[in-house]
């Protein structure tokens, strides 16, 4: 058994919030968010220790706006098959930049 390093438990999103890389542009599916950060998924990797910037959306419109600090980016898929890339991400402030929520109030609209 491996002991649970997060300060925060994550919630499973299940498709309930749609997140996109503002600094790359580019769309990502958020898998779990905490109050400290969230797991993404993409087909492209993420350079450890970056730092970016990332709006969440609800189906409601609900958004927030953070910055977050990769922490690892790994390829999950099996040999032969497009790459899937799962990326750890580890919020940087604790307030939004921009944005109508915080995290905690997103997080309280997922449970």
């Amino acid at each position: 058994m491996t002991m649970e390093r997060r300060r925060s438990p994550r919630i499973e999103i299940l498709g309930r919030l749609h997140g996109h890389a503002v600094s790359l542009d580019v769309p990502v599916v958020v898998r779990e968010i905490s109050l400290g950060g969230m797991a993404l998924e993409t087909t492209f990797p993420f350079p450890a220790g970056a730092v970016h910037e990332f709006r969440l959306t609800l189906g409601d419109g609900a958004q927030v706006v953070l910055n977050g600090r990769v922490m690892h980016s790994r390829n999950t898929a099996e040999p032969g098959k497009p790459p899937v890339y799962v990326t750890g991400i580890q919020f940087v402030d604790d307030e939004p930049t921009t944005g109508d929520s915080s995290v905690s109030d997103i997080i309280d609209r997922l449970k």
